[in-house]
């Protein structure tokens, strides 16, 4: 279903289909954009390898790079320019040092040294990461990650492209979860709010868990005869 499908079913469930309608399209499409993000949140989001998202810009002689702000979980990062794949280090990782300088430990993610990049730092800057080494040459680098959807949803017939179709109809759960929320004498309805939160954040945990196992091949036991 597309953007308007989906409006048009969330009225259709709450009977709000008569003019004048309790909640306006403008708002529809916020909670639609809002469900369309927390079901990726709620399912570990989207993996991803090949969109602009991950790609990340390495400049000559400088350390810092930017990340695209859907990224949720880095999970392998190599060199354009030569295929190798580089190591992934938290901020917060204290066990990894540089060799020792004048008889004391250098913190890795103080080291100046220019050279080929071998270590994306992550966790320091939402947005914002830390090559070491500092890069002699202009290069890009090539991640696998989860992330949130790249473009949201607005407006009338927006196709949902980060989440199967097979999902859509779930949306209108947590769509109704916050409708119900509006401070209105007639839509505010705290029971129908929660109980349709509930069923959203149970959908997503099922789905979750499908992912889960999805990810992990079949395993073939052999038997021996008797």
């Amino acid at each position: 279903m597309n953007s308007t499908e989906i409006k048009d079913h969330f009225r259709l469930e709450v009977s709000d289909t008569e003019l004048p309608q309790l909640w306006s399209d403008e708002e529809l499409f916020v909670w639609l954009n809002d469900a369309y993000s927390m079901f990726v949140r709620f399912t570990g989001g989207i993996p991803d390898f090949t969109s602009e998202a991950c790609e990340v810009a390495v400049s000559e002689g400088e350390s810092r790079v930017d990340l695209h702000p859907s990224i949720l979980r880095i999970m392998q990062a190599s060199r354009r320019s030569d295929g190798r794949e580089i190591d992934i280090l938290n901020a917060t990782d204290t066990s990894r040092m540089s060799p020792s300088d004048y008889g004391r430990l250098k913190p890795l993610l103080m080291d100046p040294s220019v050279g080929e990049v071998k270590v994306l730092v992550i966790g320091m800057q939402r947005n914002v990461g830390r090559v070491i080494h500092v890069p002699l040459a202009d290069d890009t680098l090539d991640l696998v990650i989860y992330r949130l959807p790249l473009t949201p949803i607005t407006g009338e017939g927006q196709e949902l492209v980060d989440v199967e179709p097979m999902h859509h109809f779930h949306l209108i759960k947590w769509m109704k979860a916050l409708a119900y929320r509006k401070q209105d004498a007639e839509t505010f309805d705290p029971t129908a709010a929660s109980d349709n939160e509930a069923l959203f954040r149970l959908y997503c945990t099922e789905v979750k868990s499908e992912n889960e196992r999805y990810k992990h091949k079949t395993r073939v036991v052999a038997y021996g005869g008797v």
